[in-house]
Formats: C-alpha cells, sequence, structure tokens
C-alpha cells in the first residue's frame, strides 16, 4: 500500500511544460496589427501630398495665383512704365511662375535698358510683384550742339540724348566716335568722384603733333592742359597745386611737369593797351 500511494504521488508531481502556448488565432491578431501599424505612416504621407497638391491647383487657379500689380522701387531716372514693358510681366502670368523666371526677367529688363545697373525680382503680399532698380551713374555728357548723351560709369554712350542735361556732370566737347573718344571715357571713369565733380568742361584739343591734347574747364575758374593719356594721374595732383597757387586763376599746364600762367586782368590788359598805344606814339614823334 505504502509503494503504490508513492507511485501514485510521483504520477501527480509530473512536470509541467513552463512555456506559454498560444493559439494560431492569436497569432494572427497579432501579426495583423503590427502590419497595419507599419502602414499607417505610408497613408498620411499620401494624404498630405494630396492635400497640398489639391491647395496648390486652388491657388493657382484662383485670382490670387496671378500677378495682381507690378511696381518698380529704386533710385532710377529711368520711367517706370519703360521698366514695366521691359520686364514683359503681365496680370495673365501665375506668381509662381514669374518668381521662378526672375533671373531671366532680371537680365532682360538690364539688356533692354542699359542705365540699369541692378534689377531684382520679387513677391510683395500675396500676389503682387515689386522690381527694385539701381542705376549705373552719369559721369559726364557728350555736348552734341543742341543735343546732349549720357555717359555712364561703366563707360557706356546711351543712345537716346537730353535737350538739357541733368545735374551738375561736366560737358565733353570736340570728340568725335571712336577710339579717342572710348578711350577718354574709360580713363574718365577711372577718375575719383571728388576730381569728376571738380570738373565743368572737357575739350579736345588733338592736333598732328599731339593726337592726345585736351583743355579742362574746372569749376573754381582754372584751365588745365593735359593729355587724355595720362590727365588722370596727374589731375589726383590738382588740389596740392592750388594750395601753391594761394588763389591765383589762371592756365595750368600738364603736358610736360606742371606749368602756371596766370589769367590776365580787365585792368592789367587795359593798361597794357595804353603801354602799347603811348610807345606808338612815341616811335611816330
Amino acid at each position: 500500500m505504502f509503494q503504490r500511494n508513492k507511485q501514485a504521488k510521483q504520477k501527480k508531481r509530473k512536470p509541467i511544460d513552463s512555456k506559454p502556448v498560444y493559439s494560431s488565432s492569436i497569432r494572427e491578431v497579432a501579426d495583423h496589427n503590427d502590419s497595419s501599424t507599419s502602414k499607417k505612416p505610408h497613408y498620411l504621407w499620401l494624404y498630405a501630398f494630396f492635400v497640398l497638391g489639391l491647395s496648390t491647383s486652388g491657388y493657382l487657379l484662383s485670382p490670387y495665383g496671378r500677378v495682381n500689380q507690378l511696381y518698380v522701387e529704386g533710385e532710377t531716372i529711368v520711367p517706370e512704365q519703360l521698366i514695366m514693358e521691359a520686364s514683359q510681366i503681365t496680370s495673365k502670368q501665375t506668381v509662381i511662375g514669374t518668381l521662378s523666371n526672375r533671373v531671366a526677367i532680371e537680365a532682360q529688363i538690364q539688356a533692354a535698358l542699359p542705365q540699369i545697373r541692378m534689377a531684382d525680382v520679387g513677391i510683395q503680399g500675396i500676389n503682387d510683384i515689386v522690381v527694385h532698380v539701381a542705376d549705373y551713374q552719369t559721369v559726364a555728357y557728350i555736348d552734341n550742339g543742341n543735343r546732349y548723351q549720357s555717359v555712364l560709369e561703366n563707360g557706356v554712350i546711351l543712345l537716346d540724348d537730353l535737350t538739357v542735361p541733368l545735374g551738375n556732370r561736366p560737358l565733353i566737347k570736340g570728340f568725335e566716335s571712336g577710339s579717342t573718344l572710348n578711350k577718354f571715357i574709360t580713363e574718365f571713369s577711372k577718375a575719383p568722384r571728388d576730381i569728376q565733380d571738380s570738373i565743368s568742361e572737357i575739350t579736345y584739343k588733338g592736333s598732328e603733333e599731339n593726337p592726345y591734347s585736351i583743355t579742362i574747364h574746372m569749376n573754381d575758374g582754372n584751365q588745365v592742359k593735359a593729355n587724355l593719356n595720362e590727365f588722370i594721374s596727374k589731375m589726383n595732383y590738382y588740389p596740392v597745386i592750388l594750395e601753391e597757387l594761394g588763389g591765383q586763376k589762371g592756365i595750368i599746364d600738364m603736358e610736360v611737369g606742371v606749368f602756371f600762367t596766370p589769367f590776365v586782368s580787365e585792368e592789367r590788359a587795359q593798361e597794357d593797351s595804353h603801354e602799347t598805344v603811348d610807345n606808338e606814339d612815341l616811335n611816330e614823334e
């Protein structure tokens, strides 16, 4: 009896497998949940792309997607209407299309209007386009009698002429179109602004002996004789020469070295004429 009970107890103590047992249905549910979770980000991206495309299409088709107003801003003497026409921007164009083509628009403005140094196309507000511009400065005017052509700081001569020169820029006289004029403009454009501002008129006096001779009329009343190919380097010494002259007015010859000849005053001229007449009378006696 004792042994049978012991065997019975040993049968009851039979070890049980400790690993959990999952049914096939539970595993299928878990796999399904994992796959649906991984697909959610994919659906969100598609949804966002669809909404963005729908919004963009609605903007382009709406009046807000097209150019409303065109503005010109900046310091320029070029009429705004000419800049607008050169840009070829119209209300039929879309804002996005205009901005994506901005580089070409800026280039065609500068090509059509040589006086424009810089053009920048941008957006203002929701659908307004603004063109920011800046000019090349006019350094001189070519005097063609009663017509004047602008000479820009980059050496370009504008074909359109004016009846009256604008501002206090020097006049260029006596030059014929060609290499001599182009050479002078190149040299003059390099001159410091204070030197340019001190000149009122430049006249070409070239001859067979000296094809580069020019006469410069200064705003202070002096005249300067110089050679075209080196007058800028010598004009840098003009302020020092003025200090040495101490207020005297006359002709400063810089062609070879530096020489000064004072102007003859009217009183001195009259005295010289009287002395000449008296000498003639004495000779007759």
